[in-house]
């Protein structure tokens, strides 16, 4: 059966290259009709660590960073780079990675996985790390509430071997009170820092009581989102003690810096990534790597090494001139975005494209959960095209948020809107917003033109 189902999956590799396919996911998913157990039988293969991460944002980044450091190690590294992390995604890189027998060979595996198909994945990976990075709504019609994946994630790594070690963010509260009563080896990295440029509890904040008495939590510090130093007035409930620290840290366009403290070490890292969630995302990559003993010179080269992955901060041009492309998918994720461009002092030309396919959640409505107000106020924004299916409903939103309407143009078509962004604009920097589903459209279009450099 593992055999049959490996041929069938690489056969769907095969189709899917030559038609030009992205052929992540289908192959994996054909191979599990056949075999259910496929993941569990090839993974095998893999005789070193397996490390899983997953959270609602800043997974396929902090994996991509993960992988980038062991690489540069020089370790045979598996990881599901494009981003596919459900079940057929994993069996669709363990596939690609075997060979035409069902066989594979890596020292180490590094999975993004989906939180809502982590309890299914699990007990086939067996990892002896699993970083969390955080919980925000995000797509309530395929996920449900909050609570219940949360409930669901815990559950699943109570069923780890107990030598395993859970990372765990510690300024994010629903993530921190994971590792209440965990019955496993649990590590928190945080920061402990001033860093607050102005950010308040957003729109977007999730955890405002706490979940022991139902108090409300005060805040000593919020870097952004619910995420920061907090504590319970009533019960004494506060951010666990911090096992890895960032300090002294430095944001601006070019990058991120900070010290990292580790027991009575302190580490000098510097990423080409910015952003506050960048921090974070570098931060679990290097903690993650500081426990599989990785040598620290070889962790400041990966971070060195490692381009974004597509959609990711990713650098590109549009017609010859310069543009950035940044995921949205979920409020924090927008805001989170919105609030990293306020630190560019020139002009900008938006587009944001919003899909309400499947895969996107057809429900838009948290548009209105981005505080794009603050956004308007204190950037310098020329133009902004609302683009997508739900062009309409992004242009609203945009209105409301302070824009002048006309300086927004609705163009549904994505290829379009990118056409007439890059049209009017002159030295000004271009930042394209897309969700799920648009952002395939956005690099298939550049792809196409060969913009996609």
């Amino acid at each position: 059966m593992k055999f049959f189902s490996t041929e069938i999956g690489k056969f769907t590799v095969f189709a899917c290259k030559i038609t030009g396919k992205g052929g992540t996911s289908l192959p994996g998913k054909l191979a599990l009709k056949i075999n259910p157990k496929i993941i569990n039988e090839l993974i095998k293969g893999i005789k070193g660590d397996k490390i899983v991460i997953t959270g609602t944002n800043g997974k396929t980044t902090t994996s991509g960073l993960i992988a980038s450091i062991l690489k540069t190690t020089g370790k045979n590294v598996i990881h599901n780079r494009e981003g596919a992390n459900m079940s057929s995604g994993i069996a669709t890189v363990l596939i690609k990675n075997s060979n035409i027998y069902g066989k594979l060979k890596a020292d180490i595996g590094v999975f993004e996985i989906d939180e809502a198909n982590m309890p299914l994945l699990l007990d086939d990976i067996k990892p002896n790390i699993v970083v969390i990075t955080n919980f925000f709504r995000d797509q309530l019609d395929r996920y449900g509430e909050l609570d219940t994946t949360i409930k669901k994630v815990k559950e699943s790594l109570n069923k780890l071997s107990k030598d395993s070690i859970v990372l765990l963010n510690a300024d994010e509260p629903f993530t921190a009170a994971i590792g209440d009563d965990l019955k496993l080896k649990v590590m928190y990295y945080g920061i402990n820092d001033h860093i607050n440029r102005g950010y308040g509890l957003s729109p977007s904040f999730e955890q405002k009581y706490c979940p022991s008495c139902g108090d409300k939590y005060i805040y000593k510090e919020v870097f952004y989102g619910q995420l920061g130093d907090y504590y319970c007035p009533s019960c004494g409930k506060k951010r666990p003690k911090l096992d890895f620290s960032a300090l002294n840290i430095d944001i601006n366009e070019d990058g991120i810096s900070f010290d990292l403290k580790y027991k009575d070490r302190l580490f000098k890292i510097k990423s080409h990534l910015f952003g506050i969630y960048n921090i974070y995302n570098v931060m679990a990559a290097v903690t993650a790597n500081l426990l599989l003993n990785t040598n620290i010179n070889d962790i400041i080269n990966g971070l060195d090494n490692y381009k974004p992955i597509a959609g990711r901060l990713q650098k590109t041009t549009l017609n010859g001139k310069k543009a950035i492309i940044n995921l949205i998918k979920n409020p924090i994720g927008f805001d989170s975005t919105l609030s990293m461009l306020k630190e560019i002092k020139r002009p900008l030309n938006l587009v944001i494209a919003i899909n309400d396919n499947y895969a996107d959640g057809r429900d838009v409505s948290w548009l209105w959960d981005v505080n794009i107000e603050d956004f308007v106020v204190n950037s310098k924004i020329n133009s902004v095209v609302a683009s997508g299916l739900r062009a309409e409903d992004m242009a609203l939103r945009l209105k409301y948020a302070g824009i002048d309407a006309k300086k927004i143009e609705v163009i549904n078509s994505i290829e379009k809107a990118l056409d007439y962004i890059s049209s009017v604009t002159k030295d000004e920097l271009i930042i394209i917003l897309p969700n799920y589903t648009s952002l395939h459209e956005v690099n298939t279009f550049l792809k196409l033109r060969g913009d996609d450099k």
